[in-house]
C-alpha cells in the first residue's frame, strides 16, 4: 500500500546513537515501523532473528528517527534517510550479530532538506536518491558514503501541485521514477501517468513515459518477458475521491505497460481496472512478491462495507477497513481474484516482497498484523504482530 495520509510536517530528532543500538541477528530480517500521534511521526527498525518471533515484536530496542523517514538495506548494511535532515545514516550487522552505525552521508549540497522517498541501492557501488524539492536524482557510493553525480529533473515540476516519487524501483541497470502530482489543499489530482527511466551510470535520462488515460502511475512491475506494467491507481483512490467530493466522475483506474526495450506506454495497451474486478476499484498501485513473475497485487475499495453516513469525499475514509488484497496476474490479457485469507484492512504502507511471497501488514497505529502471500496459490497465512504500521521486511544477505 502506498503512504497512509498526505506526509505530515517533519519534525526534527536524531537517531538512536551506536552505541545504545540494539544487538541483532548476524544473519536475519530487517523490520521497519512507523507511529504516527498527534506531534508527528517516528520511524523505527530492528532485526529480527527469524520470521517466527516468540510475541509480538515490540520497538522497545529498536533504532529510532523522527519523521517519516525511509529505509534501504544492501548486504548486512541497513540505512536509514533521514527526515529531519538530508542525511543517510547506515548502520551495519557484524558477524557477532551487533548493530552499530557506520557512516553518515548529507545530501544537503544538493538542494536536499531531507531525504526524500524516491530511493534505490542498484550495486555496492551504486545507489540513486531523487529529490522532488530539487527536481534532481542525485547518485551515490553505498560502500564509500559519497556523492558521484546530479542528474536534473526539471519535468517532475508542475505549477500548483507537488510531486510524489514513492516507489520508484532499479532494475536491470535503469531506475524507473513515477511521478505523481497532487494539489492536496485544492483537490485535485492531476490526470498523468508519468514514468522517468533513468541509467544512473552514464547520468542519462533514457525515457519519460507519459501517458492520460488515467491518473498517478506507481511502481513499474516486470513479466517474465520483459514487459512492465504501471497502474494508474488515481494515489490511493484520491482522484476519484475528489471527483466525488465536487460531483464529478474520474476516469477509472487503469494498468498500462512499457514494452521491452521501449520507454512510452503501448498506444493499444489500456486495461481499466474494474473491468477485471466486477466493478470494484483500485485503492493502491501494484506491488509484487517478485520482480519478473508478472504477478502484481493491490487493494481494492468496497463501499459497500462503509458505515452508514460515511462517503469516499475526503481522507477520513482510508481509516476504514474496506479494502481487500487482490492478485492480478499481469499480460495480453490480465486476470484478477481476491487473495484468500486476509480480511478487509484500512490503508497503511506498501507491503514488502521477500523470498518470493509479498508480506502486508493489516492493523491501527497501535498493532499490525503480518500476512504472509504465497503469491502461486493466491492465499495469504497469519505470521505476527508488532508494534505500529508495517513499515518494511528486508532480508540481510
Amino acid at each position: 500500500m502506498s503512504a497512509l495520509l498526505p506526509l505530515l510536517a517533519l519534525v526534527a530528532c536524531t537517531p538512536k546513537d551506536a552505541a545504545e543500538a540494539p544487538t541483532g541477528s548476524a544473519d536475519g530480517y530487517v523490520l521497519g515501523s512507523v507511529v504516527i500521534t498527534p506531534d508527528g511521526r517516528t520511524t523505527y527498525f530492528q532485526v529480527l532473528p527469524d520470521l517466527d518471533p516468540d510475541g509480538p515484536v515490540t520497538n522497545t530496542n529498536a533504532v529510532e528517527a523522527a519523521g517519516n523517514g525511509v529505509l534501504l538495506t544492501h548486504g548486512h548494511d541497513i540505512f536509514l534517510g533521514l527526515a529531519e535532515s538530508p542525511e543517510w545514516v547506515r548502520y551495519t550487522v557484524g558477524e557477532d550479530g551487533t548493530l552499530a552505525e557506520s557512516g553518515r552521508m548529507s545530501l544537503a549540497g544538493k538542494g536536499f532538506s531531507y531525504v526524500d522517498y524516491g530511493n534505490a541501492i542498484l550495486a555496492d557501488d551504486l545507489a540513486v536518491s531523487i529529490s522532488t524539492e530539487a527536481a534532481v536524482a542525485v547518485t551515490w557510493n553505498p560502500s564509500t558514503m559519497e556523492i558521484l553525480d546530479t542528474i536534473e529533473l526539471p519535468h517532475l515540476v508542475r505549477e500548483g501541485y507537488g510531486v510524489e516519487v514513492w516507489t520508484t524501483i532499479a532494475e536491470d541497470g535503469l531506475v524507473y521514477i513515477p511521478a505523481r502530482w497532487a494539489d492536496w489543499e485544492g483537490g485535485r489530482i492531476y490526470p498523468l501517468v508519468s514514468t522517468t527511466i533513468l541509467d544512473p551510470r552514464t547520468g542519462t535520462i533514457v525515457g519519460i513515459a507519459e501517458d492520460d488515460r488515467c491518473a498517478s502511475g506507481g511502481r513499474i512491475v516486470f513479466d517474465e518477458d520483459g514487459y512492465g506494467y504501471v497502474m494508474g491507481d488515481g494515489r490511493n483512490y484520491a482522484a476519484q475521491m475528489f471527483a466525488n467530493a465536487g460531483g464529478e466522475t474520474a476516469a477509472p483506474n487503469c494498468i498500462l505497460r512499457i514494452a521491452p526495450g521501449e520507454t512510452d506506454y503501448e498506444a493499444d495497451y489500456h486495461v481499466e481496472i474494474p473491468a477485471l474486478t466486477g466493478g470494484y476499484e483500485s485503492a493502491t498501485e501494484l506491488e509484487f512478491a517478485s520482480q519478473g513473475s508478472g504477478v502484481a497485487f493491490t487493494w481494492l475499495f468496497y463501499p459497500e462495507e462503509l458505515p452508514a453516513g460515511v462517503e469516499p469525499i475526503d481522507f477520513g475514509f482510508w481509516s476504514y477497513p474496506v479494502f481487500k488484497l487482490w492478485k492480478i496476474t499481469l499480460g495480453d490479457v490480465p486476470e484478477a481474484e481476491e487473495v484468500d485469507g486476509v480480511p478487509f484492512s484500512v490503508l497503511g504502507f506498501d507491503g514488502a516482497s521477500l523470498d518470493d511471497h509479498l508480506y502486508v501488514g493489516l492493523g491501527d497505529n497501535e498493532v499490525s498484523v503480518i500476512y504472509e502471500v504465497d503469491p502461486d496459490a493466491g492465499t495469504a497465512t497469519e505470521r505476527f504482530t508488532m508494534d505500529g504500521y508495517f513499515y518494511g521486511l528486508f532480508a540481510l544477505e
